[in-house]
């Protein structure tokens, strides 16, 4: 046999060779984090439990929106950051904190959504008579947004729950078309994260 054809074996073999005897892959990397994500499944049972502290309360039911861009994103957001997103002025842009309190919606951290949590029980009955003459805030829709945090493998899995009152379709669409609504109506869409900004 000649030298060219015994080399080209060689070359041939020797890769082979090399690669059986390398580590296997592993199918897992043991300290992967899971990435935040939605659970519809989750928003049913917070939506459950609002109605029932409005229906509790002898409240008028409120309409559900299944799915709401700002409030998906903005929940994503604090999934992703951890934190609670702001405005210049420490108003949260989504939910209540201690300066600023009674906003028509809730963004809060819990290990398990279908608790009732005070956030959820406030959030519930806001569309409550208030004031001295009993008035409503006019809100007749809320929509309810879930979303799992990120995490390393082990660990238990926490969920941001975001909830949002909004008036009917048509006073909405009144709002954003012929009032100064108009000029702040998607300021949200600045706080979404980019991880975030494809999510509905």
């Amino acid at each position: 046999m000649s030298k060219r054809p015994i080399l080209l074996l060689l070359l041939w073999f020797l890769p082979t060779w090399a690669f059986s005897q390398s580590d296997p892959v592993p199918n897992q990397i043991p300290n992967a984090a899971s990435k935040p994500r939605r659970n519809s499944q989750e928003e049913d049972a917070v939506a459950n439990l609002f109605d029932t502290v409005r229906k509790d309360a002898n409240l008028r039911p409120l309409s559900r929106i299944k799915d709401r861009k700002s409030l998906e994103q903005l929940a994503c957001t604090a999934s992703v950051t951890a934190k609670v997103p702001l405005f210049s002025s420490g108003f949260p842009v989504l939910g209540n904190n201690s300066k600023f309190q009674d906003t028509p919606s809730a963004l809060y951290k819990t290990v398990n959504p279908t608790e009732l949590t005070p956030e959820l029980q406030r959030i519930a009955v806001f569309e409550s008579p208030r004031g001295q003459h009993r008035h409503t805030s006019g809100y007749s829709r809320y929509a309810v947004a879930v979303w799992s945090t990120q995490q390393e493998m082990g660990e238990k899995t926490e969920y941001w729950v975001g909830i949002e009152l909004f008036w009917s379709a048509g006073a909405e669409f009144f709002l954003n078309h012929f009032s100064d609504a108009m000029e702040w109506k998607n300021e949200w869409k600045t706080f979404v994260v980019p991880e975030c900004r494809d999510v509905r």
